[in-house]
C-alpha cells in the first residue's frame, strides 16, 4: 500500500507538470506577478459572499495552516466582482473564479496558468447550483489549498536560489556533499558528528533555524512518523540546549502532522508540529523532510523551525519550507 500511495503521488505531480509547462518565451513577454506571497483574489459576486454558501466557501479558501501556535490562514483572500475585474487585478498570482449556472451539469474545476502575468494561478469552479459547489469546494479543499500552496513554495525556492546563505551552502556541501539554499539571515553555524544547526541573528525576534543530518536506512518502516519523532528529540537534545543547563529542545507530541509527499518528483516523509524547549519557556513551528539517498543508503533529513514569539509565523514558517524543497543530493 504504500509503495502504491507513493506511486499515486508521483503520477499526479508528473500529470500537473505535463499539463502546465508553457513556453519559455511566452513567459518572458508576461509581467511578472506583483501580488504579495500567500494572498487569493477571489472573483465572484460579493452579495453571494457575503450569504451562508459565500460565507461557506470562503471559510475553505480562508482555511488554516496546520501546526502553528495561534491559527493563521493560508491566504490573505481578496475578492472582486466578475465585471471589476480589471487590469489591476489580472496581476495576482493566485485567483479563484466562481460561477453559479444552470448550464452546468456538475461541480468540477479547471485552472490555467500564466494567463495574464507569470507565475499565475487561475482555478475556475463552476457549479449548477449553490449546494453543490459548497459540497465540491468542501471535499476538494485540501487540493485546491496544496495548489496554490505549492506555487507560493515555487515563487519562494526562485527567491532563494538567487539570495541565500552561502555559509550554511558551504557547510553543508563541504560536510554533506548536497547542495541547499536558505534564508541568508541564517549565518550561525554548529557543527556535530554528521549534523548542522544553522540559525539567524537569535537577538532578533524572528529567528530561523535550519538542521540538516542523517539517519540509517533498512526498510520503509524506518520513515515511520514515530521513528523519525524519536530520533529527532534524541538528536536535538544533543545538540541544541537552551542557555540554563538541563534545557534542550524537544517535539510536542499532540502536535504532530506526518504524511508522505512528492517534492520536485521524489518521495519525500513530511513531519510538521510544534517544538518546546525542555524547562523554558521557548517555542514555535516546525517543518521536517526525510527523504532516502540511495546512493548513500541514508536517510536525510532536513528541518526548519521558527522562534518568532508574539509574531505570525506563517510566512516564516512557508520560507523554511521553501528552503527544504531547494535540497539537491
Amino acid at each position: 500500500m504504500r509503495i502504491a500511495r507513493i506511486l499515486f503521488i508521483l503520477i499526479g505531480i508528473t500529470i500537473f507538470t505535463s499539463c502546465d509547462e508553457s513556453n519559455d518565451k511566452e513567459k518572458k513577454v508576461k509581467g511578472k506577478a506583483s501580488s504579495a506571497p500567500y494572498e487569493l483574489l477571489v472573483i465572484a459576486n460579493k452579495e453571494w459572499l457575503k450569504g451562508p454558501f459565500g460565507t461557506e466557501f470562503m471559510e475553505v479558501m480562508q482555511s488554516e495552516v496546520p501546526c502553528l501556535p495561534q491559527v493563521e490562514p493560508n491566504f490573505r483572500t481578496t475578492s472582486v466582482n466578475p465585471h471589476d475585474f480589471t487590469s489591476t487585478f489580472k496581476t495576482y498570482s493566485n485567483i479563484v473564479s466562481v460561477e453559479i449556472d444552470k448550464k452546468y451539469p456538475e461541480a468540477s474545476m479547471s485552472m490555467v496558468r500564466d494567463a495574464y502575468v507569470h507565475p499565475q494561478i487561475i482555478l475556475s469552479i463552476t457549479a449548477p447550483d449553490n449546494q453543490s459547489l459548497v459540497e465540491y469546494v468542501r471535499d476538494h479543499r485540501d487540493q485546491i489549498m496544496e495548489l496554490f500552496v505549492e506555487q507560493e513554495l515555487k515563487r519562494e525556492e526562485v527567491f532563494l536560489r538567487n539570495r541565500n546563505s552561502g555559509q550554511v551552502t558551504t557547510a553543508v556541501k563541504s560536510m554533506f556533499g548536497y547542495e541547499i539554499c536558505v534564508p541568508q539571515d541564517i549565518n550561525a553555524i554548529k557543527r556535530g558528528d554528521g549534523f548542522i544547526w544553522a540559525s539567524s541573528d537569535t537577538e532578533t525576534s524572528n529567528n530561523y533555524n535550519f538542521v540538516i543530518y542523517t539517519l540509517p536506512y533498512n526498510s520503509t518502516k524506518d520513515l515511520s512518523t514515530e521513528r523519525l519523532v524519536a530520533c529527532r528529540d534524541s538528536v536535538m537534545k544533543l545538540y541544541i540546549e537552551g542557555e540554563k543547563e538541563g534545557q534542550y529542545v524537544q517535539t510536542d507530541p499532540l502536535t504532530i502532522l506526518g504524511r508522505d509527499i512528492a517534492v520536485n518528483g521524489s518521495y519525500v516523509k513530511e513531519i510538521r508540529g510544534l517544538w518546546r524547549m525542555k524547562g523554558g519557556m521557548m517555542g514555535g513551528p516546525f517543518v521536517e523532510y526525510a527523504q532516502i539517498d540511495t546512493t548513500k543508503n541514508v536517510i536525510v533529513v532536513t528541518e526548519g523551525f521558527i522562534f518568532a514569539p508574539e509574531k505570525k509565523k506563517r510566512d516564516l514558517i512557508r520560507s523554511m519550507e521553501a528552503s527544504l524543497r531547494t535540497l539537491k543530493m
